[in-house]
């Protein structure tokens, strides 16, 4: 992924040495299941040649809403980009130290979480609907990511990009409960008597109780359900095409 890549929402500009961001609804369906095999495949061929975008670097994931992040290195590239067959399976989280990979995951509504280490060249790109953040994804990538590279959490940078946002994300009483039971009371707002999450509020929780202290610098992101050019899954159902984040270490740290 280059500087050619428009980006309606990138992660923060001071993070030099990576390349990260999320498509938008310009870009066609590009959720695996959001439409034939071959349709998906070619949104995603004409989304990588205006990105001037590498297929073979790219690793895609089976997504489960589970908690289970693995790393990947560029015997990886290539999986799951035209094929969801052969995409990682059964995972929602990736990260690398390899240069030549490019890390991607998909979302309508689930928050996608960018963690970078400068000074290690390690990167990690998750996807974190309500259930994986209620099973505590966030902190288990940030854990998994710094036992296999030797990495104190506290020198993590995260940054969360666009998410359905609390006004527009009602829930049951249930999945409210066990959210204040494990996240607190902040992270649910009731609108008209009816609960509302903040997926984003209860992902920093995680975050900082994993010991990534930069989770207090990271601004709350753009409404997916608020904005068309974001694809949400609340606001347009079945018809949701998907968006595709994407991660990658550039060639040097001034870029």
């Amino acid at each position: 992924m280059t500087k050619k890549q428009t980006k309606a929402w990138s992660v923060p500009p001071q993070w030099v040495g990576v390349n990260g961001g999320i498509s938008t609804t310009s870009s066609g369906a590009l959720a695996w299941g959001r439409g034939s095999v071959p349709e998906i495949a070619k949104n995603r061929l004409d989304w990588a040649e205006k990105a001037d975008f590498i297929i073979g670097f790219a690793v895609s994931l089976e997504q489960v809403h589970g908690t289970r992040v693995v790393e990947v290195t560029a015997a990886n590239g290539g999986a799951g980009f035209l094929d969801p067959a052969t995409r990682i399976s059964a995972t929602d989280g990736l990260f690398t130290r390899d240069p030549h990979v490019v890390l991607l995951t998909s979302h309508a509504d689930c928050a996608p979480i960018f963690l970078y280490h400068p000074q290690a060249r390690s990167i990690g790109l998750i996807h974190a609907g309500w259930r994986g953040t209620l099973a505590g994804i966030a902190a288990s990538a940030v854990a998994t990511q710094c036992r296999a590279h030797d990495l104190r959490p506290c020198d993590l940078l995260v940054a969360i990009g666009p998410t359905i946002g609390t006004v527009n994300y009602p829930v049951g009483e249930d999945v409210a409960a066990q959210f204040v039971a494990k996240f607190g009371p902040n992270v649910v707002t009731r609108y008209a008597g009816c609960p509302h999450l903040d997926v984003y509020a209860a992902l920093i929780v995680d975050l900082l109780r994993a010991g990534v202290t930069d989770a207090r610098n990271c601004p709350r992101p753009p409404d997916t359900f608020a904005n068309p050019i974001w694809s949400s899954y609340r606001r347009d159902g079945e018809r949701a095409g998907g968006m595709l984040a994407y991660f990658n270490l550039t060639s040097s740290m001034s870029e």
